[in-house]
């Protein structure tokens, strides 16, 4: 898929650094660098899927872009407004045009609250319904919606699984009819055989809906299902973006070539090298100089230590950030 000449959401340059306090002062003594200069566009109607190891700061880009957490710098253009500058009250018609999935059921739940009261609370927040009756029908239609009867308004979280749980979710996110969903790693924390429940249950919302969203998961085989395209992360910078076809049969960059040969193949008869990445994720407290991936490459060349990688498209709609053009 090609750039619209608008994509509903533009995000350029954007960082995300929490500082490290130490001594009797608490003074800043370094800095976490979660995210670290990222850009990305995600079209109107569209799954751009965001992947990488733990610790790559998917999460973080996620919850920044929707002001969860404030960015240390860059622009979060949502359908034409920098996000990143206004105040709160001027942020709070966005609030409905934004929704997230959070990644554990069972933690983003109230339990003191009835389902009922889960889903009605950003309709009354936002004041979108007048009546006591207005919020019931609402509420009994987004329980239908997700796959939920609607008597399941009156009981309480812990009376549901984990997959019911996350349709809970699903359906608090769809409350305010958002333009556009962050899915924060939303099947993670769900059983083999459910995940793929709530997958096609996104997909199909996605489609009935017209809603454009941002899948964030480390699962590559779930993240090319429901993606258009897919960008990769490492260590707070995007490594390659592509639609999600071109990534899987044709991947340009060398972390992306390592994530993709640890995916399952289910054809026997396709052998695929297996490559196996050298220690841990560097800290992000003192990041590699240069390509923050040269410590585990193994195309690895001095020029890698000196040179910052640009984010470049090398063809239409495929964007690396190597160096090197002659190993792909």
């Amino acid at each position: 898929m090609n750039r619209d000449a608008t994509p509903l959401m533009e995000v350029n340059h954007l960082k995300k650094w929490f500082p490290i306090r130490g001594g009797i002062l608490s003074r800043t003594v370094g800095h976490v660098k979660a995210v670290n200069d990222v850009s990305f566009y995600v079209n109107r109607g569209e799954v751009l899927g965001l992947v990488g190891e733990s610790g790559s700061g998917k999460t973080t880009v996620g919850r920044t872009i929707l002001r969860l957490i404030e960015p240390t710098d860059g622009e979060v253009i949502f359908d034409g407004t920098d996000v990143v500058g206004l105040s709160k009250p001027e942020l709070r018609p966005f609030r409905r045009r934004m929704q997230i999935i959070f990644q554990d059921p069972f933690a983003s739940l109230n339990p003191r609250m009835t389902v009922g009261d889960i889903i009605a609370e950003p309709l009354i927040i936002h004041r979108l319904v007048k009546t006591a009756q207005e919020r019931t029908d609402r509420v009994a239609e987004l329980l239908k919606l997700v796959g939920l009867s609607p008597d399941h308004m009156r009981r309480y979280p812990h009376e549901f699984s984990g997959g019911q749980r996350q349709r809970i979710g699903i359906a608090r996110a769809l409350a305010v009819d958002p333009e556009f969903i962050v899915a924060d790693e939303p099947v993670s924390a769900l059983d083999v055989s459910i995940q793929a429940q709530v997958v096609n249950l996104l997909q199909d919302l996605k489609d009935e809906l017209g809603l454009t969203l941002l899948f964030i998961a480390h699962d590559l085989a779930v993240v090319e299902y429901v993606s258009d395209r897919i960008a990769v992360m490492y260590l707070g910078k995007i490594m390659e973006m592509a639609p999600a076809n071109e990534l899987y049969t044709n991947p340009k960059h060398p972390y992306s070539e390592a994530l993709l040969s640890a995916v399952p193949v289910p054809d026997p008869t396709i052998k695929r090298e297996r490559i196996v990445l050298e220690g841990d994720i560097p800290s992000p407290i003192n990041p590699p100089s240069g390509c923050v991936f040269r410590t585990r490459c193994r195309y690895a060349i001095p020029e890698c230590a000196e040179t910052v990688p640009e984010l470049r498209e090398v063809s239409p709609g495929h964007y690396k950030a190597c160096i090197r053009d002659d190993i792909f």
